[in-house]
């Protein structure tokens, strides 16, 4: 689950990796986005009472992501 969670995370623009971390700073009342990046995405330690709310968060931004782009697309 770590490495689906980590590819996602890589496959998010700026902005949504952002909205990511403070979603879970918010969730698991966590206090530093560094430290999250750092140790959960990069070095791929996350509890694993976190896992699979971490993928339906991150599931949820992709589409969301994804869906603005192509409303950009349309506009285009």
């Amino acid at each position: 689950m770590i490495e689906n969670i980590k590819t996602m995370f890589s496959k998010m623009n700026d902005y949504t990796r952002d909205t990511a971390l403070s979603c879970l700073m918010s969730e698991f009342k966590l206090d530093n986005k560094k430290a999250i990046t750092k140790n959960w995405m990069i070095g791929g330690r996350i509890p694993e009472k976190y896992q699979e709310r971490t993928v339906v968060i991150f599931q949820n931004l992709l589409r969301e992501q994804t869906m603005k782009v192509k409303e950009i697309e349309v506009n285009f």
